[in-house]
Parts: structure tokens; sequence; C-alpha cells
């Protein structure tokens, strides 16, 4: 159970509105309602951060995106860590490089307990500008991004690593079928954009459930830096039939904002929720 945004502007989502004190008060509560109606998953709470945010000017190098300096991200993973809660770093990638994008954040992404996003809506072709045009991203750099985390994974002797890939129409994932899981990532294909309950649901049981993924059986279980989590505390049991199922909420724009219940009574039940 996530919160999303950025903690420099409250438009961007709920992790920007009130202190940090005041933002993981209302995450834990809303942890506490799914924990109570999914007993047999045990709840992760997490911050979703917009660690490299999509721009309307295109900046010093023409890529159309900002990133954060490290000192947010490393101030956001300390907040994270201090309250137990996973750090999940979403990168809107405008005009820039993906592979180049990820890169930038690799000293984080080698940590045990930071995950990452990627967000087509914000990936632009040329001559497209974010904010005016949906995106659109191509399977090969989600395919590059997979590998890369499950080399992290490899390399540093890391727990298994998560993706999340948003997505709320065809255009922004065109090759979905192309896409090639990692043993040791579990990718996450989440239901994104506002909208009513009957719209969001039949977009997430399409994406989920009528265009799986093939699944990839995890390598056996890596240990780690006991000092810093529990591996069985991070690890997402994926079904066999297709990667894990992933829903956005929206606490404004959502009319009406779509109850836990009724989240988990979705085929499948998503493993991860996010609220903006």
């Amino acid at each position: 159970v996530s919160y999303y945004g950025n903690p420099l502007s409250a438009s961007m989502g709920i992790l920007g509105e009130g202190t940090a004190q005041q933002v993981i008060a209302k995450l834990r509560a809303q942890e506490a309602e799914y924990q109570a109606l999914d007993e047999t998953h045990p709840t992760i709470a997490a911050l979703e951060l917009v660690a490299i945010v999509a721009q309307r000017s295109p900046g010093p190098d023409g890529g159309y995106r900002l990133r954060m300096p490290y000192s947010v991200i490393e101030h956001e993973l300390q907040i994270a860590r201090q309250n137990h809660l996973l750090l999940i770093l979403d990168l809107q990638p405008g005009r820039a490089d993906i592979p180049k994008e990820v890169q930038y954040l690799a000293p984080f992404l080698r940590q045990p307990d930071v995950e990452l996003a990627l967000d087509p809506e914000f990936a632009m072709r040329p001559g497209d500008i974010p904010g005016i045009e949906f995106g659109s991203m191509p399977t090969p750099p989600i395919n590059w991004t997979l590998k890369y985390l499950q080399g992290l994974v490899v390399q540093y002797n890391l727990p298994q690593k998560v993706l999340i890939l948003h997505q709320f129409i065809p255009s922004m994932v065109p090759g979905w079928k192309d896409i090639r899981e990692q043993p040791d990532v579990v990718l996450v294909r989440d239901m994104d954009g506002f909208g009513g309950e009957s719209v969001k649901t039949a977009n997430y049981e399409h994406y989920i459930r009528d265009e799986a993924i093939p699944y990839v059986q995890p390598s056996p279980l890596l240990a780690h830096d006991p000092n810093v989590m529990n591996e069985a505390y991070w690890r997402i049991q994926r079904r066999n039939t297709s990667v894990v199922g992933g829903l956005k909420l929206f606490y404004k724009q959502d009319t009406p904002l779509l109850p836990p219940k009724k989240v988990l009574s979705l085929d499948p039940p998503p493993l991860v929720v996010i609220y903006q």
C-alpha cells in the first residue's frame, strides 16, 4: 500500500500534502484497512517518490525532465527506513534516455529496500511535450530495465526487486506481449488513471487478467544483510498465471473512491495499491 507524489509539490499527490509525520499517519491508517480485510497477505507500506519529474520545458539538455537531487531522494529514504517502509522511485522520463535515467538512480536501486516505477504516460516521442500528449514506452527499455534490476540483485546479493509499470490506455505499452520478466524482479502492471468505478475495474481486469505476461519462476531465496530487513518481509509471492496486478486510486479525482473491500474483490485481486 503506497503513497505517491513528491514532497516538494502538493499538486503531484498525497506525498506532498502535509508533513512527513502527517502523511505516514494517513498511510498507516490506509494500510490497516487492507490488513483487516486480507490476513493472508501481510501488508507492506511504501512511499512512491517521483524522483525524475517530466517537465513541459526542455531543460539544458533537451530531456524535458527534472532529476531530483540525491539529497532529496536520500531524505525520503531515511524517512522510509525510520518508519519501516519501502521506497519506490518513480521515473517520468520525458524525452530523456530511459537507461540513463535508471542509471542515475543506481546508488539507491542498489539498496535492498528501494524499488522502481516506470511511467509511460511521460515517455515522450520526439516533438511531443509531457502533459500535452500521452506518452508511450516501447518494449526494449522496459526489458532493459528488468534485466538491469536483475543484474543488481545478483551483483549486490539483494532481495527480490519490484518494477512497477504504470498504464491506463493501450498505447502507453504497445508491446506488452514482448515484455520478458526476470526471475528475481517482480513486474507490477499498475492500472493508473482516474475515473469511475466501472472504467477502473474493467481496465484493471483487462490488463492484469486478459493480457497476462508469462510468469518466470524466481531463483532460490537469496541471502542479504540481516541487519537491514528480514528477507521474507520484502518478497512478493507472484501467481503462476500472470504479472502482479497493481491499481492506482486518486483521493481527489476518483468519484467515488473505490473502497478497499471492492479493490480486493477484483479478479485477480491486486497485490499493489497506490494512492495519489
